[in-house]
């Protein structure tokens, strides 16, 4: 069986960020009818599931920094900001920097 490649590519990183703008300009064009709180479960149920497949986790300790900065934000703003995309470009990003630090050996495990 051939082994498994964990981490995220750039085109799933482009294809996450745009689904999270996408969710996040939904929730801006609800917001005017009050129901824009509706997308942040669903969106973030989606990422959860999307960072797992990809062997990552999107909820932790070491991410609740990202996530409370995120959930903050959607509060404050009620959701014109686009938090979840911040979120998202945060986490996937934070990925990709330490498996490019892994492969060159700057950072070990």
């Amino acid at each position: 069986m051939p082994e498994e490649k964990k981490g995220l590519n750039n085109t799933t990183i482009a294809l996450m960020v745009s689904v999270a703008l996408f969710y996040d300009v939904l929730q801006i064009l609800l917001s005017y009818i009050l129901m824009g709180w509706f997308i942040i479960p669903i969106a973030y149920l989606t990422f959860f599931v999307w960072f797992r497949i990809h062997g990552l986790k999107f909820l932790s300790m070491k991410r609740a920094p990202t996530l409370g900065v995120g959930a903050f934000l959607e509060i404050i703003s009620a959701g014109i900001i686009p938090s979840i995309t911040f979120t998202v470009l945060r986490i996937s990003l934070d990925s990709k920097l330490k498996k490019l630090t892994s492969v060159l050996g700057i950072i070990k495990k």
